[in-house]
């Protein structure tokens, strides 16, 4: 069975088969098991073609009983899937807690990875180019500075590393640059030692250990030697897990220059915010990131000390799979800045522009404003038809692509209803006479099209393959009771006698239904729960 590969929660096509809650009770498991056997059962069918539907269906239910049904099992598969099952992995009777499981995974997880990279190399590598307009204006030429900087990794073996660097930075009329070299060796499965030198501005040589002192927490020991001045320079950085999406970590260097840092990461799926204390330079700085989409962010950054006092806003996008565009603009007590970044792979160009060294009101408020304004302009009259016409496109030839895929997913889903078809029948007959719940329509697919109403037609091919008829499955899903419930965080393609029409576009689901005579109708997410009937649903 496959998982799916969209966004929303994972690992839950098991509990759409069966029709169940992702927190459903072992008794919960066994009713709905007892429940499906009865109706795919192949001992109860005589045709050898329905015979062979059920025996199909069944065993794809008793898979799901008897994952679901085993504690270490659907532990295992509720964090990392049909994956973790087929990994390999052999838990022992002790591994009873979810922790002590994914922490085996994870082990797991890491070794397939380091075989991957066994013998890769990972370049990556910035260039800034350091601009002033004053400088210009001038007369001396708009280059204020160059730095580059490259580095590659190449993993020796599945616990050795190998990482060489180099940089080189110019401004005016002087110039430097270094190169180093860190080996870094995986000595335990929670420890590793790295072994690292330099030669140029600031050569030094120096080792550090980390280690994993639990679950949530993290410790870096190092000590480095500078061959600039002779100095021996120690360092302790602790890190601590503090949520799922937030961690801290506080920094300790004693030498020539000690100092004390602490830091604050937060991300989750739509936005990131970082803070960080030093009293180096006595300084605090905060950023915060939103997406907007999938494709553009938005940035705010501000930075305050006894060297700096700025305040940085902009944003980005993705202006592909592996590219992404950036401009920032900062002002503060350096002056006013525009930076242009621009994102590909491991390889970053960054173009800082120094517009004014002075805070002239006028200036700074233009060299907001205008860049925004042409940006807006842009977007909503070149970039978004651009990007409209390449969606529709690649959604094209996403159907072309999955057109196999889809066929037979639609064929095992007409099976499925074959067999449920009686059932779903006599249940819709016995909610008609009492005047209960009755599904009339149920259409499941691509939400696009699903917004173009009556607009759909058999004979509209291109829409029509990208729904599917589900009225008779839910029908079936209807319970005693004359009520209806699809669970939250459970993708409804898994449900026995749905498929998938249009796979890597969002869904939804458009039901149509009576009870008491009246007439409802309500449209859910993917993921989104559903329960009916319900007053709000009223047409």
């Amino acid at each position: 069975m496959k998982e799916d590969d969209g966004t929303g929660p994972p690992n839950r096509e098991l509990y759409a088969l069966l029709h169940l809650s992702p927190e459903a009770s072992d008794e919960e498991i066994r009713r709905a098991y007892r429940q499906w056997a009865q109706v795919y059962h192949p001992d109860k069918y005589q045709a050898p073609h329905m015979k062979e539907i059920a025996t199909e269906n069944f065993q794809r239910i008793c898979e799901a009983y008897e994952i679901l049904s085993d504690e270490n099992k659907r532990q295992i598969y509720d964090i990392y899937g049909m994956e973790g099952l087929n990994s390999g992995l052999e838990l022992g009777p002790k591994l009873n807690k979810v922790e002590e499981i994914k922490e085996q995974l994870e082990k797991l997880k890491r070794m397939k990875e380091q075989q991957k990279m066994s013998a890769l190399f990972l370049p990556k590598g910035s260039i800034v180019a350091n601009l002033s307009l004053p400088q210009f204006l001038d007369g001396d030429g708009i280059m204020r500075g160059m730095a580059m900087a490259s580095a590659v990794q190449s993993q020796l073996s599945k616990s050795s590393a190998l990482s060489l660097s180099g940089n080189l930075g110019v401004e005016e009329n002087s110039g430097a640059g270094a190169a180093s070299a860190v080996f870094r060796h995986q000595i335990a499965s929670d420890s590793t030692i790295e072994f690292m030198g330099s030669v140029g501005l600031g050569s030094l040589i120096g080792v550090q250990m980390t280690r994993q002192l639990s679950l949530h927490s993290t410790a870096t020991l190092g000590i480095a030697k500078s061959f600039h001045d002779g100095s021996i320079n120690l360092s302790n950085v602790w890190t601590r897990q503090l949520s799922e999406t937030a961690s801290g970590n506080i920094e300790l260097l004693l030498g020539q220059q000690s100092s004390i840092g602490v830091g604050w990461q937060k991300k989750d799926q739509n936005t990131s915010a970082a803070g960080e204390f030093g009293t180096n330079s006595f300084g605090i700085s905060a950023r915060y990131t939103r997406r907007f989409s999938s494709k553009s962010h938005g940035r705010i950054a501000g930075r305050i000390g006894s060297a700096a006092l700025e305040v940085e806003v902009g944003g980005g996008r993705k202006v592909s799979d592996f590219s992404t565009v950036r401009m920032l603009y900062t002002i503060g007590i350096r002056g006013i800045f525009w930076r242009f970044e621009l994102h590909r792979g491991g390889q970053k160009l960054l173009i800082p522009i120094l517009l004014s060294r002075d805070l002239n009101p006028v200036l700074a408020t233009g060299a907001f404003v205008v860049p925004t304004s042409i940006y807006f302009i842009l977007k909503k009259f070149v970039f978004k038809p651009y990007y409209l016409k390449r969606e529709k496109q690649k959604a094209l030839e996403n159907m072309e692509r999955t057109a196999t895929q889809v066929q037979e997913a639609r064929k095992a889903a007409a099976k499925a209803q074959q067999l449920l078809e009686n059932v779903a029948n006599r249940k819709r007959n016995k909610q008609q006479e009492t005047g209960g719940l009755v599904i009339t329509k149920a259409i499941y697919g691509n939400h696009k099209a699903l917004k173009k109403g009556d607009e759909l037609r058999e004979t509209n091919d291109e829409l029509a393959s990208q729904v599917l008829d589900v009225t008779l499955p839910l029908n079936f899903l209807v319970n005693d009771s004359g009520q209806l419930k699809l669970h939250d965080g459970v993708k409804k393609s898994g449900i026995m006698g749905f498929c998938d029409p249009c796979p890597g576009e969002p869904k939804k689901l458009h039901v149509e239904y009576t009870y008491h005579g009246e007439r409802y109708e309500v449209a859910v997410d993917d993921y989104e729960e559903l329960i009916i009937p319900q007053i709000a649903h009223r047409v």
